[in-house]
């Protein structure tokens, strides 16, 4: 059996106290019942006669991809101070992370603080044992109006198929003595 593993580690720098304190606000998990959102560890939740709207970070309630029944974060997180008084958020995962989910958590903050910035991931999809197609990765570009993806395959399939579709066989020759014969 072989694990297989996606990683990466990027910051997101300059942060002063407002961006810092967004930042901390959408990273928190929530339960959302409606328009009400409680911390994870409410006593109220448990007291809830309905099943909650949404459970998961902050961030996410607006992405139409994120099922909160089974998605996880998908990465991890840390705040660091710099020497100039401001911070920096540390984004990693060291086993299986979900790019998707750091990019729509930097499109918000792009469009929200940064609109005229651009912020950029690179992954890696490794395995525990050498197994085939197994390894590649990825890169990930987001600005206040956009997120691009582009995986290793995304690149390798098109490369494939235009080599294919132009792939002319060379002619074969074969060398006897002093002449050289052509195979058609």
């Amino acid at each position: 059996m072989a694990d297989n593993f996606l990683l990466f580690s990027e910051t997101l720098n300059k942060l002063p106290a407002e961006e810092t304190a967004w930042l901390e606000e959408q990273l928190q998990t929530i339960v959302a019942f409606g328009d009400r959102e409680l911390p994870e560890d409410d006593p109220a939740i448990a007291s809830s006669p309905s099943e909650p709207d949404f459970t998961g970070p902050r961030f996410l309630r607006d992405n139409p991809d994120f099922d909160c029944r089974y998605d996880v974060l998908g990465f991890e997180f840390a705040f660091f101070a710099e020497e100039d008084a401001s911070r920096y958020l540390w984004l990693h995962a060291d086993t299986y992370g979900n790019p998707e989910h750091v990019a729509w958590l930097i499109h918000k903050f792009l469009k929200r603080f940064r609109p005229d910035q651009c912020w950029s991931l690179t992954y890696a999809n490794t395995c525990s044992k050498p197994r085939v197609g197994e390894f590649g990765g990825g890169a990930v570009f987001v600005t206040a109006t956009e997120i691009k993806q582009q995986t290793t395959d995304d690149w390798i399939q098109p490369q494939r198929a235009a080599f294919i579709q132009n792939y002319t066989p060379p002619a074969r020759t074969t060398q006897h003595a002093k002449r050289t014969t052509t195979i058609p």
